[in-house]
């Protein structure tokens, strides 16, 4: 099987996406039932790493990629480009633009959504096949968008540790914290902690589009020690020595963070909103997702579990971790492949 890997952005690339390149494509790569793979990625990205196939624009991509006559273009983003008949797979791991578009976010933010959300619901009609990153994201495109659930194949991520841990400079002083990370966004739901007990640090940046978020949340959290973009390493170091890990997410399709912290063993409390009990099952605490006082009801809860029950909470989050490989990713990424080709 000969497979194009398309990445459709002028702009930068997310942490996450960067990170499933970093793991998929190797693998990919060297799987047996794929004879040949090339990765096209902006000129920006190809010049950090020269085993991408740079490209400028996007006529001339597709004229390349039709020349080369793969069997499959493989897009992992909600986007589309014009491959005559060669079939594409696109990855659908983007729920915000989909499930909360406007709520919270600036007018140039929420606009920026709404044209996010008409590509890529013009990009997976037009699919082949649409590979989806959880459960949640398959019922909600066939609930809401009326996709037929034949042309959609479930793929999780995978997840895996850094080999060293370094602590952050904004936590030297610090020694107990509740710990949560990904960008500042509206969709975020950081609000929810405003009752916790506790300091709160907070890893994660802010997008151009959410500063005026980002501002309010750091009047109103007075709990919270902000970190800031920090490293995998610096994650790492928070998720195995804070207290308990935070999720408050309104709009995840397979949240890297909560593989994490799975894989990290960490005691936690999350929303209940979907797709959270998909990825925790019983390996955390629950809250209702948006009752801030819920939240600081089920985090009094989880500090004051006795030692022996932590231990089986931290516990059963590394045995449900070792569901999340990226070898499993690979492998169910190249059925899904094949499949689009009958």
């Amino acid at each position: 099987m000969k497979i194009a890997l398309l990445t459709l952005t002028r702009g930068s690339v997310s942490g996450g996406y960067a990170k499933y390149l970093q793991e998929v494509v190797p693998r990919l790569a060297a799987h047996p039932e794929v004879e040949a793979l090339r990765v096209y990625v902006p000129r920006e990205m190809a010049a950090r790493d020269p085993s991408y196939q740079p490209w400028q624009t996007l006529s001339a991509l597709r004229r390349e990629v039709v020349a080369w006559k793969p069997d499959v273009v493989f897009i992992p983003s909600s986007v589309t480009l014009d491959a005559g008949a060669i079939p594409i797979v696109n990855l659908s791991h983007n729920m915000e633009p989909l499930e909360r578009p406007l709520a919270g976010n600036a007018p140039v933010e929420a606009l920026r959504n709404l044209v996010r959300a008409a590509v890529a619901r013009q990009a997976l009609r037009r699919a082949r096949r649409i590979i989806a990153a959880s459960n949640h994201v398959r019922d909600f495109l066939v609930a809401r968008w009326r996709v037929d659930p034949d042309r959609i194949g479930v793929v999780y991520h995978g997840v895996d540790l850094p080999p060293e841990t370094v602590r952050p400079a904004a936590l030297q002083d610090i020694d107990e914290f509740l710990f949560t990370g990904g960008s500042i966004r509206p969709a975020r739901g950081l609000e929810d902690l405003a009752d916790v007990p506790g300091v709160v640090a907070i890893a994660g940046g802010p997008d151009p589009g959410t500063v005026r978020y980002a501002r309010r949340m750091r009047r109103e959290l007075g709990n919270a020690v902000w970190l800031g973009k920090i490293t995998p390493a610096e994650m790492a170091w928070c998720y195995e020595n804070a207290r308990l890990f935070v999720m408050t997410s309104r709009a995840e399709a397979c949240p890297n963070t909560v593989l994490e912290a799975l894989a990290h063993g960490c005691l936690s409390v999350s929303t209940d909103k979907a797709p959270m009990p998909e990825f925790y099952g019983d390996a955390a605490l629950y809250y209702r997702g948006g009752d801030r006082r819920d939240l600081a009801r089920a985090v009094g809860e989880a500090l004051r579990l006795s030692p022996a029950a932590a231990v089986e909470l931290r516990e059963k989050a590394r045995a449900r971790s070792r569901h999340f490989t990226w070898d499993r990713t690979t492998e169910a990424t190249v059925r899904e492949l094949r499949r689009a080709l009958g």
